[in-house]
């Protein structure tokens, strides 16, 4: 690949993010090849033009540069090992997933033996972010394989970061992460409460918008989701849940007191084991409604 632009690139994990990213490498004039294990995606990304290759294996070995979006850890180490021993010298791997850091370095450190650059690119945006081309994008690794990537990058997202060495980039992905549980976890408890105490949670909405207490993540959840009561995912209570054993994980295993994190952990396990795992982390505010015996809801 050298200095140049990489011409074939791989994608696994073509989801609600990865499907729609593919497309935009597409788009963008990348010849893209992907694997996928549903019949259904495989047609649909076959049909635009993306070519489809029955194995991790062979589609590593065909590529200059493997992007990953994977659920978690267990995956990601997975199919990462797999990439990593089938592809050519001077490929590079970019993970999209949401994992840990040592995850990342750990991959990183096996990629370099073997003459591969590895960066962690984590994203955020959500499924719209990823169709319009809009994402945020995060990247931990070797800065001359980022600058390689970045026409890649380009062709994902508009706010693309540079962190530093490995594993920065899910470190910043696991703060944002920790920030939107606990803001969600607030956001819940505030709306809960004031619609108990008889206000009108639109009223509370207006207001929340043009006071201190405003936020993305009030303008995300509330008024499209808990208002209209529609929980469909567009980011899942298990997703989060996840991300926040990891940023809880990192915040132990490095001394540092994270005790809101903690609470929002709990929350969302809380939520995940009444049978809220798959829908929107604006679920969250269903336990509490019942034990609060009110409910949420645009009044008129």
């Amino acid at each position: 690949m050298g200095g140049m632009m990489p011409v074939r690139v791989g994608f696994v994990g073509v989801g609600t993010m990865g499907a729609p990213m593919a497309r935009r490498l597409k788009g963008a004039g990348f010849e893209t090849l992907f694997f996928a294990r549903r019949q259904a995606v495989i047609e649909t990304l076959q049909a635009e033009g993306l070519h489809y290759v029955q194995n991790v294996r062979d589609l590593a070995a065909q590529t200059d540069v493997v992007l990953m979006c994977l659920p978690d850890d267990a995956v990601v180490n997975e199919v990462g090992s797999v990439v990593l021993s089938a592809m050519k010298t001077g490929g590079v791997v970019v993970d999209h997933s949401t994992v840990s850091p040592y995850t990342s370095r750990r991959l990183a450190a096996e990629a370099q033996r073997q003459g591969i650059s590895y960066l962690d690119a984590p994203i955020s945006g959500g499924p719209m972010g990823a169709e319009a081309g809009t994402l945020a994008i995060m990247v931990g690794g070797e800065e001359e394989a980022f600058r390689r990537c970045h026409p890649l990058f380009e062709a994902m997202g508009r706010h693309i970061f540079y962190l530093g060495p490995s594993g920065a980039g899910n470190i910043a992905k696991l703060v944002n992460q920790l920030i939107i549980g606990i803001t969600q976890e607030a956001l819940v408890e505030g709306f809960v409460l004031g619609s108990r105490m008889g206000l009108d949670p639109k009223l509370l909405y207006d207001v929340l918008a043009v006071s201190t207490g405003e936020s993305a993540m009030l303008h995300r959840s509330v008024p499209n989701c808990i208002l209209q009561r529609d929980f469909t995912p567009k980011f899942t209570v298990d997703l989060l849940y996840k991300d926040l054993r990891l940023a809880n994980d990192l915040g132990r295993g490095e001394g540092i007191r994270l005790l809101e994190g903690a609470v929002a952990e709990q929350v969302f396990r809380e939520a995940a084991a009444e049978g809220l795992g798959s829908e929107d982390i604006s679920a969250l505010v269903k336990p509490l409604e019942r034990q609060a015996g009110v409910v949420v809801e645009k009044r008129s």
